[in-house]
């Protein structure tokens, strides 16, 4: 009885085990959820990518870091990007992906499709000329964004992921940066009210 006991936690102990060690993933070339800063920074440089890392939440880059990439292999391969951002969490690990592409449809067909494959069918909201369908990876959500507004390479897509687990903290420090903002703005007008 008692080595039924062991061998069940011992099987519960390695399953919560391997499902934090899963729960961290390589989206586009980059670790979602387990990237650092610092690592994502090197692994750009090596790549050759072009970046720029001046920018954070609302200015706030000290405590929301984020990137901008201007070009980056893994991102390009599919088509002109258009935008690209990565964003980190306070203490610096990559939760979040976005890149836009300059897109006539066929790189929409092929992220649909690949997607729809891998992941099954998608809940889709939007209208008029913004389509969204979400998809879910485990912790991570992944959105397909399409936008048909314009002519041709006027057209948008995008892909974002989001790693579930990170978004709390994330929000608990925008929450933080706003009321700093919001006090800051209150100090400066105050004499004048």
């Amino acid at each position: 009885m008692k080595l039924g006991k062991i061998i069940s936690t011992a099987t519960v102990v390695c399953t919560i085990s391997l499902a934090q060690m899963a729960s961290a993933a390589e989206y586009l070339g980059l670790n979602l959820g387990d990237g650092s800063f610092s690592d994502i920074e090197k692994q750009l440089n090596s790549s050759g990518a072009s970046f720029d890392t001046g920018y954070g939440y609302k200015g706030y880059g000290n405590d929301l870091k984020m990137v901008k990439v201007k070009s980056f292999a893994r991102f390009d391969k599919f088509g002109r990007t258009k935008e690209a951002w990565l964003k980190f969490t306070p203490k610096k690990k990559l939760y979040n992906i976005s890149v836009t592409w300059s897109d006539s449809g066929d790189i929409y067909k092929k992220f649909k499709d690949a997607l729809d494959t891998k992941y099954g069918r998608a809940s889709s909201s939007g209208r008029g000329f913004n389509k969204s369908y979400k998809y879910r990876d485990g912790q991570v959500d992944i959105s397909l964004d399409r936008n048909t507004f314009g002519f041709g390479k006027d057209q948008k897509t995008s892909l974002i992921y989001t790693y579930n687990p990170a978004l709390q903290e994330v929000n608990k420090m925008q929450a933080l940066i706003e009321d700093d903002i919001r006090k800051k703005n209150a100090k400066k007008l105050a004499s004048d009210l």
